[in-house]
């Protein structure tokens, strides 16, 4: 591959990531998704049911979608990558725009709105701009970032960049710390470098000990980490399941296995696997989960056109 497909495939790999844990998100009983593993066969695109809830094993939040739609998360990098191919990069305050544009009252996305979403569009309404964002350390900080990645990588202000797009809804030094380490790695990754090797640079403790612990199955290791919304739990999380996974479908069906909030870790899991396993490769992103996508054809071209 070289760096536009990396990019390419990174953008991809989110997104599709995103919607193949929609029918498993936010269950928190793993051995309730290994039950529907085995009774569809997979763990990816499940279909959407509120009867995978019952019992109390998680909350379902997303009555709204279909198989192949994104969740919140991914209904984000979309939107950001979209937004930043009509801004000629990233900018904060066109970007604030779209976000209230879609996500709010009125707004074409019809879904879960999480409490930093919530947040920011209060902040927004209210011209509360610089930033719009609330002191909130969970997954949402990660959302748009493959799109601010790619879009911005190698020049100086890139990091600047990053903490601009996570203070859209999120102010808060966890979250900017783990942004700038997801920009780190996924950098390190488009740049050519295989993933253990831009994994290997990890400093952070509780990473460090994700990627040496000799816990090998991510699922159980979810119960060490927790299995939550916020950055400290989904982080090294995440960083177990990509220091372990095999290929880029192997990553994505760990990352749904290990249950809670793996669709906020899959655009985290899905980017830095696509862009070191590529798109419809061996072991790349599949095909037919591509396929899968709801409007798959004008997100491939964003992502394609973001790209190059």
């Amino acid at each position: 591959m070289d760096m536009t497909q990396r990019k390419q495939a990174a953008l991809m790999g989110a997104l599709v990531a995103d919607a193949a844990a929609l029918g498993a998100h936010w269950i928190y009983d793993p051995d309730r998704i290994a039950t529907l593993r085995a009774r569809f066969g997979r763990a990816a695109f499940i279909p959407v049911d509120p009867a995978h809830y019952e019992g109390g094993v998680g909350y379902f939040a997303h009555a709204s979608r279909e198989t192949g739609m994104p969740t919140q998360y991914g209904a984000v990098l979309a939107l950001a990558i979209a937004s930043i191919r009509r801004a000629g990069g990233f900018d904060r305050a066109a970007y604030q725009s779209e976000f209230a544009a879609f996500f709010g009252a009125g707004g074409a996305y019809q879904g879960y709105i999480d409490r930093p979403t919530r947040g920011a569009l209060a902040n927004i309404a209210a011209d509360q701009t610089d930033p719009s964002g609330i002191d909130d350390d969970q997954l949402p900080a990660i959302a748009t970032l493959p799109a601010v990645i790619v879009a911005h990588y190698g020049e100086s202000d890139l990091l600047g960049r990053i903490e601009q797009a996570i203070s859209v809804t999120n102010v808060n030094d966890v979250a900017s710390a783990h942004g700038a380490t997801f920009a780190q790695v996924l950098s390190a990754v488009i740049g050519g470098m295989s993933l253990n090797d831009a994994l290997s640079q990890l400093s952070d403790p509780a990473l460090r000990d994700a990627l040496n612990t000799d816990e090998t199955d991510s699922t159980v290791y979810g119960g060490v980490t927790g299995r939550a919304c916020h950055l400290p739990m989904a982080m090294p999380l995440a960083m177990h399941i990509l220091t372990h996974a095999t290929s880029y479908q192997d990553a994505v069906e760990r990352n749904i296995a290990a249950g809670g909030d793996s669709a906020g870790r899959a655009i985290i899991i899905g980017a830095l696997a696509g862009a070191a396993f590529g798109l419809c490769t061996e072991n790349g992103v599949p095909l037919q989960w591509i396929l899968q996508l709801r409007d798959g054809a004008p997100l491939w071209e964003d992502c394609r056109a973001l790209a190059d």
